[in-house]
Order: structure tokens, then sequence, then C-alpha cells
């Protein structure tokens, strides 16, 4: 079995045994939006390779996620993005993970973020790869009796076999 087939069924049965215990009036839904920018941190390509390497400049990164919310500690979503290097454009989709440290008004989070993204031009020597992020935020949100929220997040992001340092605001409702 291969790496990418273990990691995907640990990362699957690890996030079912931590979402199965909620009833659905625990369970709320949510909109994300999201956006920033991405700053070059290091290529995992050698200087030699002759794939596609993205230019060492910030890019900017526009995501909107869907996704439930587990008695306001955990956050389960799909999420599709757009990604603009500078010479060439990019349409992800991914899994996003969220794990909350309390509920009040201002509440720091981890997140794990995994899925795939895909390049166009397609004529590139490279039409997609794997995508991973290592997230850390911190969410505010606006009043007691409303859910809507405001979020800045960083952390590692691994894309098109880069590391970048993903640098992002976003408003949850």
């Amino acid at each position: 079995m291969s790496l990418k087939k273990l990691l995907s069924i640990l990362l699957l049965y690890v996030s079912s045994l931590s979402f199965a215990q909620y009833t659905a009036s625990d369970i709320r839904h949510f909109i994300k939006l999201e956006g920033g920018s991405m700053l070059f941190y290091k290529s995992t390509l050698s200087d030699a390779s002759s794939v596609l390497k993205p230019a060492e400049t910030s890019i900017m990164n526009f995501n909107a996620i869907w996704g439930w919310d587990f008695n306001e500690k955990r956050f389960l979503g799909i999420g599709g993005g757009y990604t603009d290097y500078q010479d060439y454009s990019g349409a992800s989709l991914f899994g996003d993970i969220n794990f909350f440290v309390s509920n009040t008004h201002v509440n720091p989070y981890i997140g794990i973020r995994a899925g795939y993204e895909m390049l166009f031009p397609t004529d590139l020597s490279r039409s997609g790869d794997v995508l991973a992020e290592f997230l850390t935020g911190l969410q505010i949100r606006f009043g007691d009796f409303t859910y809507v929220s405001a979020y800045l997040q960083t952390g590692l992001a691994y894309r098109q076999k880069t590391l970048y340092i993903p640098l992002r605001l976003g408003i949850r409702f």
C-alpha cells in the first residue's frame, strides 16, 4: 500500500473518531471566505530540475469553505480555492479540519487542510499536485448571540513541491 493511501486512511479514521460523538443539536453549518498571501519559504525541488517551480515571490490565494461546527470546538469542511501565481494560476479542492481551544469570543485554533491543486494553463510541465497545510489561527466572534466571526491564520503550506507560509484573513458565517 502506498504512503499516500495509508495517510489518507489514517486521516479519515482519526477525523471519524473525533466527530462521531455529536448529536444533531450540537452541529451547525458555516461558510468561511478567506483570502491572503502565501510567501515563498523553500523549494523541495533541486535547482537542476526541469520541472516547473513557482517564483520566489508572494502569491495571492482565495478560498471558500462550507462545513459543520461540532459543539463549537471542531470544524469539518470541504472547500475550493483559487491561487494566483505570477505566471500561472491554480484551482484547488480540499478538506479542512479545525480544532478550537475553547468557545470564547477570542478563540485560538489549529487546523489541517489537505487536497489537490490543478494548474492552468495545462501546457505547463506539471498539471497539478497534492496540497497540505498545517495552520494555526485566532478567531474573534463578534457577539454573544451571533456566530459570525473573523479570523487570522498562518502556518506552513505545501503546494507544487514548494513550501509556503500562508497569511490569510477570513470571515465565517
